[in-house]
């Protein structure tokens, strides 16, 4: 459990401090009377110890530092009223307290910037109204009023491969405003985004948060509906408020956007401390599984990309209206509408539509510009084309936990070896996909440490630093490619040295295509031209350089998956022996987080077959 900042002072300078406290503040020309008031309140503060009042800390976001030191984790100090309130309590609960007497403009008073600050200030003293009036913050009430939200959800991005910071996710907040006609244009998002390693808060209309993720980046979206009271809201408004001068250092897994969302959530429902689940990591879908404590039992609201929803409209149509919808794509917009004249009402509302979402989603991913999309968009259908929608996948709640960790036996030529697993997160291509990206690998911190007994040796087989795998099937309209990026430590055993003793440093990446089959068994095909590299004094002269072709099969329905991959890669420059390897591997589902794996392998002349159960856990 974190540790709660004391703010205490070593007793030679506690001294020092009271009597610098209990001076007038030269900042502010009090009358006797308003200053006896202040020092008052700040001998209650002293009484009551209140600087070490968990909210105070949860409003400050206090924690200890190795060191055992008290620190904010926030990085801006415009955050703060005092000049070292961002590693003493007790500074910034006295600057506080000055602020109750600011003479100046409302709006620019520490009350106003900060409103949930002093609600609890003024609650915890039982500050009476009367003798300390509170400002008329007219910009906060102004903001508050134009969100007017009825109600809260915590929306989940899927991952975005092609971002390294969204990788795993995203997450945001939606405030839905009471009696909107149009949500998707009313409502307002709450959340952070990292940016030259720094975070910061912002409010987003919802509309520009869908254009982002569904349209340019082809994301699914899931809402969880949040049980948040109209006082839990409205204390969720007046801390959002108050991080507009929040700034947050970006850490890619113990401090993501979306874990900062955890705190927050703590502020808007007090009892639900989040934060504390997680001591080390936490990557974005644990931190909304976290906060979908807080939801109600209703299910998730699902969104499909843009891209997901224009291939299910896309593969409902017959190939002669598929060829339409690209023809109109492609601007030949006369000639295709007047054949369409010719087509039934519903047929032709179907092309229309399909080839308007068709051309948004280009747009949105800036393959053509604003003008082509004005002159080739067709005319809006007159009656609805499509029932319907795109089959719902297993949510986020469905899918197995993040940690990964395995045993496994496995046969050698010589004798048996013995091996435990681990993975920080997430997936490889044999895990479940429910809840997570399909068709992707996406690993990071995954380490394989053998033991041989014939050698009575311990070694790593493999020690993967980042491994993303994405593939993608080819269609017409899409025309996404397939790729894979690999960096790590691995077992070089073509070079023919004694097991262990052939570690290398391999980087390797890919760019291919793959191909879906639908069938009783779906089939996914794929091809990647491969660039490797290697580095380590088990190669002639330490390093290599070269390219291949990897290929494979992934196949799957329902628990069972099986896939089966070939790779030779003929390197040009260093130790230019070429590599041979392969697998043939399935995978069971036993349950939700856990699995049991089959698996046969060669790289060059060594061969071997293991048995492996893997357990999927929350990260510590």
């Amino acid at each position: 459990m974190r540790k709660k900042c004391a703010g205490r002072l070593t007793p030679p300078a506690r001294f020092l401090f009271l009597f610098l406290i209990l001076l007038p503040a030269p900042a502010l020309p009090l009358t006797p009377e308003r200053n006896l008031q202040r020092l008052t309140l700040r001998q209650a503060a002293v009484k009551a110890n209140a600087w070490n009042d968990a909210y105070w800390h949860k409003l400050l976001y206090y924690g200890k530092t190795v060191f055992g030191r008290c620190r904010s984790t926030l990085a801006n100090p415009r955050f703060f009223l005092a000049k070292w309130g961002d590693i003493n309590p007790r500074l910034e609960l006295e600057a506080a307290i000055d602020g109750l007497f600011f003479e100046g403009a409302p709006d620019e008073s520490p009350e106003c910037r900060f409103p949930e600050r002093y609600r609890w200030l003024r609650g915890k003293f039982d500050i009476p109204v009367s003798a300390f009036p509170s400002p008329e913050c007219g910009k906060f009430e102004d903001w508050k009023a134009g969100l007017d939200p009825g109600s809260a959800s915590l929306v989940f991005a899927a991952g975005y491969l092609n971002d390294p910071a969204s990788l795993y996710g995203h997450a945001f907040l939606r405030l839905h405003k009471r009696g909107a006609e149009d949500p998707d244009q009313s409502d307002y998002t709450l959340g952070y985004a990292a940016s030259d390693g720094r975070m910061t808060f912002s409010a987003l209309p919802y509309y520009l948060r869908l254009q982002e993720y569904s349209g340019m980046e082809s994301r699914e979206l899931w809402e969880f509906p949040l049980s948040l009271t109209q006082e839990e809201l409205d204390r969720l408004l007046r801390h959002s408020w108050e991080l507009s001068d929040a700034a947050f250092t970006y850490r890619f897994l113990s401090r993501s956007a979306s874990r900062q969302l955890l705190p927050l959530l703590a502020i808007a429902k007090p009892e639900l401390d989040l934060s504390r689940r997680f001591r080390f990591w936490v990557i974005p879908s644990d931190a909304v599984k976290a906060a979908s404590s807080a939801s109600p039992a209703a299910a998730p609201a699902w969104r499909p990309s843009l891209l997901k929803t224009i291939n299910w409209k896309m593969n409902s149509l017959p190939a002669a209206e598929r060829n339409s919808v690209l023809e109109l794509s492609r601007g030949i917009r006369s000639a295709e509408l007047s054949r369409l004249e010719t087509a039934a009402p519903d047929r032709k509302a179907a092309v229309l539509e399909t080839a308007s979402d068709y051309l948004h989603w280009l747009y949105y991913t800036r393959r053509i510009e604003m003008d082509e999309l004005d002159s080739r968009l067709p005319p809006p259908g007159t009656q609805p084309a499509f029932a319907g929608g795109p089959e719902r996948p297993p949510s986020l709640l469905e899918a197995h936990e993040s940690l990964r960790l395995g045993a496994g036996l496995i046969s050698l030529k010589d004798g048996p070896a013995y091996e435990i697993q681990g993975r920080l997160a997430l997936q490889d291509l044999l895990d479940a996909p429910d809840g997570y990206l399909p068709d992707a690998a996406l690993e990071t911190g995954a380490f394989r440490l053998r033991y041989e007994k014939r050698y009575n040796r311990f070694y790593l087989k493999e020690a993967r630093l980042a491994r993303i795998m994405n593939l993608d099937p080819w269609d017409d309209w899409g025309r996404r490619q397939s790729w894979e990026f690999s960096a790590g430590v691995e077992q070089a055993e073509e070079t023919g040295r004694q097991s262990g003793r052939s570690a290398v440093w391999a980087m390797n990446a890919g760019s291919g295509f793959a191909a879906e089959f639908r069938g009783p068994v779906r089939q996914l095909w794929y091809a990647l031209l491969q660039v490797d590299s290697g580095f380590g004094p088990a190669l002639n002269a330490n390093w290599r350089a070269g390219a291949g072709l990897k290929a494979g099969l992934l196949a799957g329905e329902g628990p069972v998956r099986a896939l089966v991959e070939a790779r030779y890669i003929g390197y040009v420059i260093g130790d230019t022996r070429p590599l041979w390897a392969g697998s043939a591997a399935a995978s069971l589902r036993l349950s939700r987080n856990t699995s049991a794996r089959l698996e046969y392998s060669w790289r060059g002349e060594t061969k071997e077959a293991g048995i492996y159960f893997h357990q999927f856990i929350s990260p510590p």
